[in-house]
């Protein structure tokens, strides 16, 4: 078996016991070898050491040693620890017998001894000052303060039959500091003589405290001590306490390990989500990262297109501006022109005016003239109804018109008009109508007359570029 390999991964403190455990496990099923013939052992955990030959004994040292010391390694003390534990446990009958064989670490000095558990120590002589039952508590602090050095956990103070309080039992931690200071406690008696020993002597001095750690003789006594040691406490060596402390470690560690364990699938199941996640959270960036180039693309367009709608717009409002500025002048031109017009406006109505005062006072003057002219009408025709039996010839009616000379234009017109159809009316023959032509007889045909060219109008001047028609006059 290749056992430098396995130094390469070392353990920790906390783990010697489980090591230690395992490695006594390989070495009880001869996984590991350890004697060579008859009376020769060899440690499998050394092999590159000068010495590999040993006596069971000197095999017995050399494991307690390595497993005590405190340089070590933890996997070199935990794998020597076993191998000791295999060689007295074992392999005892192979081992030659010998009292002053290497301890290993926290074993007390001399043969293997049972102590009360948990560590306890026993006080005897006490002092007068301190067996007053009034005072039982007071005396138990003062006691503890007196060895408050030794960092004593409780002091109980115990009374006999006649009630007399010649005993204390001092209790120290549960824990292997707890020993260390049980002993030194114990030590500190020692040194001043004033021990278990000193005590069980015949002729002791009684005038101090005496002081010792309680051990299987103290806890099968019948004094009160043993009873409170036998009803607080239970005998147990120091191996018994090793071996005791590695299974609870070991229990603790096969604990720790089904919770590393399970911590560690979690782990998995942790790391497993947390890459979900990761890519979930990937996919999500990407997508945010795409929503963000659409984002902004769609911003690029919007003010692309703000900016042509607005250079449209500018354009636009420059060309109304434009466009108004030219009407405006527009305007301002046909202002100025209206302004003009209504000046000259005023000028050609005071004109219009003195025409129309001018035009009402020739209208009076022709409304004058139409009423001479009337005037004059009516006076013809009188003339003409007086003077009808005389106008039988154009002489007459030329000597009509001569006298008619004397009135004014239009009422020469109109006379010449009247008189001209006086005369066709004197002219006009039986059988014939007022226009002077012959009325049918019923069943006759009668010719149309032939027309007579000298019955053709008579153009009359009238005095203003005007004309008649004169009715042909019948000759």
């Amino acid at each position: 078996m290749d056992h430098s390999s396995s130094e390469e991964s070392d353990v920790s403190d906390s783990d010697i016991g489980v090591h230690e455990e395992k490695t006594y496990n390989q070495l009880r099923a001869e996984k590991v070898k350890v004697k060579h013939g008859n009376n020769t052992f060899r440690c499998p955990f050394c092999p590159g050491k000068k010495k590999q030959d040993y006596s069971s004994k000197d095999l017995l040292q050399h494991a307690s040693g390595v497993g005590a010391a405190s340089k070590r390694k933890a996997k070199v003390k935990a794998t020597h620890l076993a191998l000791a534990r295999y060689l007295k446990v074992d392999l005892a009958g192979s081992l030659e017998s010998s009292p002053q064989l290497a301890t290993v670490e926290h074993q007390p000095p001399g043969s293997e001894e049972k102590y009360v558990w948990p560590w306890m120590g026993i006080l005897v002589n006490l002092p007068t000052e301190l067996k007053g039952k009034g005072f039982v508590g007071e005396s138990e602090e003062r006691l503890r303060a007196q060895f408050s050095r030794f960092k004593p956990l409780q002091v109980t103070i115990l009374w006999n039959s006649t009630d007399n309080a010649d005993y204390a039992i001092v209790k120290f931690a549960e824990n292997w500091n707890g020993m260390k200071d049980a002993l030194a406690f114990e030590k500190h008696f020692n040194v001043e003589r004033y021990g278990k020993t000193d005590w069980n002597k015949i002729n002791c001095r009684r005038d101090d405290l005496f002081g010792w750690v309680a051990r299987s003789d103290d806890y099968n006594s019948l004094e009160p001590t043993g009873k409170y040691l036998r009803k607080n406490g239970e005998l147990k060596g120091v191996c018994d306490l090793e071996h005791e402390g590695q299974r609870k470690m070991g229990r603790h560690v096969g604990h720790y390990a089904c919770q590393i364990e399970e911590k560690n699938k979690y782990l998995e199941e942790l790391k497993l989500m947390n890459n979900q996640n990761g890519l979930k959270l990937e996919r999500m960036m990407e997508e945010k990262d795409q929503l963000f180039e659409e984002h902004n693309r769609n911003i690029i367009e919007l003010q692309q297109h703000a900016c042509k709608d607005s250079k449209r717009i500018i354009d636009e409002n420059l060309n109304l501006y434009e466009e108004l500025q030219a009407k405006k002048h527009e305007i301002d031109r046909r202002c100025k022109e209206l302004n003009y017009l209504a000046t000259n406006t005023n000028i050609d109505r005071g004109k219009l005016v003195a025409e129309k005062e001018k035009n009402a006072k020739e209208n009076e003057l022709l409304n004058l003239a139409n009423l001479k002219q009337k005037e004059a009408d009516e006076e013809l025709l009188r003339l003409v109804e007086k003077h009808k039996p005389e106008m039988t010839s154009d002489k007459q009616y030329t000597h009509l018109l001569l006298r008619s000379s004397a009135l004014p234009v239009d009422a020469r017109f109109n006379l010449h008009s009247m008189a001209s159809d006086f005369l066709a009316m004197l002219a006009l023959k039986p059988g014939m109508d007022l226009t002077g032509t012959d009325i049918p007889t019923p069943g006759v045909s009668t010719p149309a007359p032939a027309r007579d060219e000298s019955q053709e109008a008579l153009i009359i001047p009238t005095g203003r570029g005007e004309a008649c028609d004169r009715p042909p006059v019948a000759t």
